[in-house]
């Protein structure tokens, strides 16, 4: 089978030519590595180095539903009969797809790796990285690593979504592959590694840019009105204000993931921290998402 291996990429420049290495080494030569850019730094041109190493880079012009844009165009313009999608910062082993193709051919329509955040010798890593080893859910619709087949992703009209306001729910795939019939398979001894970003500045940014999903979602995908999103996303504030009060909550979730962190309890204080950055920079993210549907609607 000819995998497909697609990759949005917005200003990725620091981590894109080490994400294509771990591609390109990947231990199965029926394989393309597609990268869907609309970055603004030097990614196109390092992704532009690879070119002679069978790596097609697709310009994207407009910034459509965000990296499901991109990875929606990468799905159409792909030719292999499987794609995986992977992030700019995912480092695929050697032996991923020869462990993840027998799933295919025993039936399945899309697969659910583990995630797994592997710079942990930071707080923020380290917060990712327990976060994902205490468990993804009992019936996860998505995973870094994420793949299916190409028929079926036609079949349901691809990642959902396509809004004034740029945001990707990346998980509403797999949810729309469930609904479609389509059968899932889930495999946690294989694992997609990634790297979070490591600094207080990058993981704020990020915790925030996810945060700002939370309207756009319940608005265009639940058909909430926007008169009801701000007292929702008001509410979940007031529930993280109250984590931290009360402090109980709050110190219950770092003991939990310090079990599974490198030094056991000695590292709950960093979790907590963490936690305490996650959910502020959340809540921050929330409300500039409201501001962002009030605004398309100016």
């Amino acid at each position: 089978m000819l995998v497909s291996i697609v990759i949005p990429a917005r200003n990725e420049a620091e981590d894109i030519g080490r994400t294509l290495e771990a591609c390109l080494a990947i231990e199965y030569e029926l394989k393309e590595i597609i990268v869907v850019d609309d970055s603004t730094d030097d990614t196109p041109a390092i992704v532009a180095a690879y070119a002679d190493r069978g790596v097609r880079l697709i310009h994207r012009e407009n910034n459509s539903n965000g990296c499901c844009g991109a990875r929606n165009l990468g799905l159409r313009e792909a030719r292999g009969e499987i794609v995986v999608l992977l992030n700019a910062d995912d480092l695929p082993r050697p032996d991923f797809l020869n462990r993840l193709l027998p799933h295919y051919r025993n039936g399945a329509d899309y697969v659910i790796v583990r995630s797994m955040a592997i710079n942990s010798g930071n707080p923020w890593g380290r917060f990712v990285m327990t976060s994902e080893l205490a468990g993804p859910g009992s019936d996860p619709e998505w995973s870094e690593g994420f793949s299916c087949r190409r028929s079926a992703a036609e079949k349901v009209g691809y990642i959902p979504g396509d809004f004034p306001v740029p945001f990707c729910r990346d998980y509403m795939f797999g949810i729309a592959l469930n609904r479609g019939g389509f059968k899932k398979h889930i495999d946690m001894s294989i694992p997609m590694e990634h790297i979070v970003p490591d600094t207080f500045s990058s993981f704020w940014r990020n915790q925030m840019w996810r945060g700002t999903f939370s309207a756009p979602h319940v608005y265009y995908f639940r058909n909430m009105p926007i008169a009801l999103i701000l007292p929702k996303e008001m509410l979940k504030a007031i529930r993280t204000l109250l984590k931290y009060l009360l402090f109980a909550p709050a110190i219950w979730q770092a003991v939990r993931l310090s079990r599974f962190a490198p030094n056991g309890l000695r590292d709950a204080s960093s979790l907590l921290f963490a936690g305490l950055v996650r959910d502020l920079a959340m809540r921050v993210g929330n409300f500039k998402g409201v501001l962002r549907v009030i605004r398309s609607h100016e």
